[in-house]
């Protein structure tokens, strides 16, 4: 068990900036979880939002693509591939735009490791097998999401691989989960039981699995709270215990992890201390809304992710 980390299988201001430049991005060098740990704890002092944030906060107010994920209305995956295309490991990011938004930091690392990377997500469809009653669609079944995932898998079966990295929205798509005909009933909700059904199948169907639960959420986005505080970056920052939905439901998929045989990480310490979650650490700028990383930060924590993932790809 890692101490920054829970891992199962079978399981400041601007003045700080210039350490980034000492912190160059290796698979296996570079930011530290401890180190991690320690910016994290020092941007709870961050008063004022610095002059060269990256991204600054018009450019983070602007629409903004995460990973390579298709568009809602799309019903069949269309593999985005990063690294090198001869690579006898390929690692796949399956899920929603929660899991695109890790791509950021798994291209990288698979940059310097010579994986074949592969992008299967789509904007609002989570990987769990269930049928989604969409808020976008004014509850009635995201349809499209239901064949985009089951081409999906057909994919990741196809190209059966190292290492398939899932995640996505615990916060909004539990509460939208419907039953899918042919899931099994085992557990107390659609959810847990799609939970379960989905990591079964992967463990099937890859080498490795490693399911990354959902990160701390915002009361509001980032950039627009910080454009009124400038001077009161602290006033954006909410409680741990406020930023963790759902926390029931999230040990439970922790637990399904677990019982089904997959690696997790809870990335909540590589956002928040024991008490509050900021939203600039150094000169960066964490969040692009209220629940999504920026890329700055995703390539930032990809040292402190491969340290988890190295090790089972590895070994695939």
């Amino acid at each position: 068990m890692l101490a920054l980390v829970a891992v199962s299988y079978p399981l400041v201001e601007a003045a700080h900036a210039h350490a980034l430049a000492a912190r160059a991005l290796s698979a296996r060098g570079g930011l530290t979880r401890s180190q991690l740990a320690r910016d994290v704890r020092n941007a709870t002092h961050v008063t004022n939002v610095p002059a060269n944030l990256k991204p600054s906060l018009a450019r983070a107010r602007l629409p903004v693509s995460v990973g390579c994920g298709v568009g809602r209305a799309a019903v069949r995956a269309s593999p985005c591939l990063w690294g090198d295309p001869r690579s006898p490991r390929s690692v796949v990011v399956f899920g929603d735009s929660h899991a695109a938004m890790w791509f950021t930091a798994v291209a990288s690392i698979g940059t310097t490791q010579h994986w074949r990377v592969v992008d299967l997500t789509k904007s609002g469809c989570p990987p769990v097998e269930v049928n989604i009653a969409a808020w976008f669609l004014g509850g009635a079944t995201y349809s499209a999401c239901s064949r985009w995932r089951a081409t999906a898998m057909r994919e990741i079966a196809a190209i059966h691989p190292s290492l398939v990295i899932v995640s996505w929205a615990r916060w909004l798509e539990e509460l939208e989960a419907r039953p899918m005909r042919g899931v099994p009933r085992r557990y107390g909700s659609a959810w847990a039981n799609g939970v379960a059904a989905m990591f079964s199948f992967l463990r099937r169907v890859s080498r490795r699995v490693v399911f990354i639960s959902d990160i701390p959420t915002l009361g509001s986005p980032a950039p627009s709270c910080l454009s009124r505080h400038m001077s009161d970056a602290q006033a954006c920052t909410p409680s741990r215990s406020a930023a963790i939905l759902l926390p029931a439901v999230k040990t439970e998929e922790l637990t399904l992890a677990t019982q089904n045989r997959v690696s997790s990480i809870d990335p909540t310490p590589w956002f928040c201390t024991a008490a509050v979650c900021p939203v600039i650490v150094h000169n960066i700028l964490v969040y692009h809304d209220t629940s999504h990383i920026t890329k700055e930060w995703a390539r930032f924590i990809a040292p402190v992710l491969a340290d988890v993932i190295l090790p089972l790809v590895g070994h695939a």
